[in-house]
């Protein structure tokens, strides 16, 4: 099965469970479930709060390389996933932000992906070509510097000072020179990345990603 496991417990077997069903979505769930408490929190900076929050983004890192090992990606979970991602980080960033652009032209990019998924039924980075900027910024699989002051701006810094105003009762929006220059850059690589996708090049979003195209033939064959 070119390396992939062979599970013989049913809810493990892609061919005896139906795809909504798969262990990566279950805990996709659990993931949403996590992130609607941080959203319906009364107090955004509470413990509680926080903590769903960081639930939700440790279970991101598990749900991805579980669907991979079981052989069970779908089309479905990878849209759940990206889906969440989003409207976390433009969570995070509106409730530490003191920058009414910040948050903007993140909640821009926000918009923009979830319609951009909407609409091709899969995210940027599975288009069958990008331009420049996409290029630049999904290279590496997002291991670059773009993609890292990106992610600085999307949830690193907002994760840092949502600790601090929890631990040492610091505003939620305190922040630092060095902290909003890096906070700066990180938002000019979003609103970048959200411009990019917008015009994108000729063969941009005929196709998603040949592993969802095999994965969805694989389970109308089910």
């Amino acid at each position: 099965m070119n390396g992939t496991m062979r599970p013989s417990f049913f809810l493990l077997d892609p061919k005896r469970i139906p795809f909504w069903l798969y262990p990566p979505n279950l805990i996709g769930y659990l993931r949403v479930a996590s992130l609607l408490v941080a959203l319906l929190e009364p107090n955004p900076g509470s413990s509680l709060a926080v903590r769903s929050l960081c639930l939700s983004l440790a279970l991101d890192f598990i749900d991805g390389p579980l669907a991979r090992k079981l052989g069970m990606c779908t089309q479905f979970g990878d849209l759940l996933d990206h889906v969440a991602d989003h409207i976390t980080m433009f969570w995070l960033v509106y409730i530490t932000t003191d920058s009414q652009l910040n948050a903007a032209l993140n909640g821009l990019h926000c918009a923009v992906a979830l319609g951009y998924m909407a609409v091709t039924g899969h995210y940027f980075k599975h288009s069958a070509a990008g331009n420049v900027v996409t290029r630049a910024i999904e290279a590496n699989n997002y291991f670059n510097m773009p993609s890292l002051l990106w992610n600085a701006n999307s949830w690193l810094i907002p994760l840092v000072k949502l600790s601090y105003a929890v631990e040492h009762g610091l505003p939620r929006t305190a922040s630092t020179e060095l902290v909003d220059v890096c906070d700066f850059l990180g938002c000019a690589v979003s609103t970048a990345y959200t411009i990019a996708v917008l015009w994108p090049s000729r063969t941009q979003g005929k196709a998603a990603s040949s592993t969802f195209a095999r994965g969805e033939e694989k389970s109308r064959a089910d």
